[in-house]
């Protein structure tokens, strides 16, 4: 796996190109269904079987890990201050665990890159599910609260979800929320 630092962090990584290794994975189980289609595959037919069975495991977590990534870095920084941790404390604590399990994996796959490596663990595969799970249902808790909060001052209306979010979590920065008042009042 190709990673790289996430924001400024030394310690956080982030993966960055899958690509290589997605179409490597592409070009592997079309030569692996072509071998399965062989009348010659005979003996190794097991194997065959088995390396086509890993390929689409890699495929799944990399779809799950990419969902799970991406929607770790949208909430990351929302979370990170601390208006928005008080007034949703059930979503900070489910953004923590979720947060804590993916830190710690991006750290264990900057130690040990190997892709092969990651596919043993067959449990991987469903923690990155129930990430997801916990963040899609933090982002319509998240919208639910923005929600509340636009119903209780109607200009919110015009801004947009991010907009509203560094309103919401730079309530004591002036500086940082004056850019965003003029579209409450055009």
């Amino acid at each position: 796996f190709e990673q790289m630092n996430y924001r400024e962090s030394k310690k956080d990584f982030t993966l960055s190109d899958v690509e290589p290794i997605t179409t490597l994975i592409e070009d592997h189980q079309v030569n692996l269904q072509s071998m399965l289609g062989s009348p010659f595959v005979g003996p190794m037919q097991p194997q065959v079987e088995k390396w086509s069975q890993d390929l689409s495991f890699l495929s799944d977590l990399l779809d799950e890990w990419l969902v799970c990534q991406r929607n770790w870095m949208y909430l990351e920084p929302i979370f990170a201050a601390d208006d928005i941790r008080k007034a949703m404390q059930k979503e900070a604590a489910m953004f923590k665990e979720v947060d804590r399990f993916f830190r710690k994996l991006n750290r264990d796959v900057h130690k040990n890159p190997d892709v092969l490596f990651r596919i043993q663990d067959r449990q991987i595969l469903e923690m990155f599910a129930l990430a997801n799970k916990k963040l899609d249902k933090i982002q319509k808790e998240l919208e639910d609260y923005l929600e509340t909060k636009r119903a209780a001052f109607a200009r919110f209306y015009f801004l947009s979800n991010d907009e509203l979010l560094v309103i919401l979590s730079q309530t004591r920065n002036p500086q940082a929320v004056q850019p965003h008042l003029l579209k409450c009042f055009d």
